[in-house]
C-alpha cells in the first residue's frame, strides 16, 4: 500500500538532524562564517570532503533503490540511517510496481564547498549530475568517537 504522493518525482529531501538555520540559506550561512576567524580543525580528524562526496553519491543511489542503505550505516548518524533504510524501502517499492529501467550512470560530484564551523563540526554544499539533472545536497558533519558522521544530509 502507498500514500499519496508516493512515486511522484522527489523535488526536495532532508534527512536526520534537528533544522540549522545555516542550512537553510546557504549564502547567509558562508557571510556569516566568513566574518569570524577560521577555527583551527582537529588534527586528529581527516579533511572530510572525500567523505561528503562519497556519502552523497551513496545517498542518492540509495534513494533510486539501486544501493543497500546498510552500507552507509558506519558514516552517518542512526537518525539519518533509519530515514535513509525507509526512503530505499519505499524506492524499491515504487519501482517494483513499475516497468524495468535500464541502470541508470553513476551520480557525478561536479563541486564540493567545505566549511569548518569548529573543530569538531563542518557543513558542505555538494553539486553533482544525476540522471540528466543538476542536484544540490547540503551536509552537516559532526565529529564523533574520532571519524566524521554525516548528522542532516539534504538533497533537493
Amino acid at each position: 500500500m502507498t500514500g499519496p504522493g508516493i512515486g511522484r518525482r522527489l523535488r526536495r529531501m532532508r534527512i536526520g538532524g534537528t533544522p540549522y538555520p545555516e542550512l537553510q540559506n546557504a549564502a547567509a550561512a558562508l557571510e556569516a562564517v566568513g566574518g569570524r576567524p577560521t577555527p583551527e580543525p582537529d588534527p586528529t580528524l581527516p579533511d572530510p570532503t572525500a567523505q561528503v562526496c562519497r556519502v552523497v553519491r551513496a545517498a542518492v543511489e540509495v534513494l533510486r533503490g539501486e544501493r543497500p542503505a546498510a552500507q552507509l550505516a558506519r558514516w552517518v548518524t542512526p537518525q539519518v540511517y533509519d530515514q535513509l533504510l525507509e526512503r530505499g524501502r519505499l524506492m524499491r517499492e515504487v519501482r517494483q510496481s513499475r516497468a524495468p529501467r535500464p541502470r541508470a550512470h553513476a551520480a557525478t560530484v561536479r563541486r564540493v564547498r567545505m566549511v569548518r564551523l569548529g573543530a569538531s563540526s563542518a557543513e558542505a554544499t555538494v553539486i553533482l549530475h544525476d540522471e540528466g539533472r543538476v542536484r544540490a545536497a547540503a551536509v552537516r558533519l559532526e565529529a564523533r568517537r574520532g571519524v566524521w558522521r554525516v548528522a542532516v544530509l539534504e538533497i533537493g
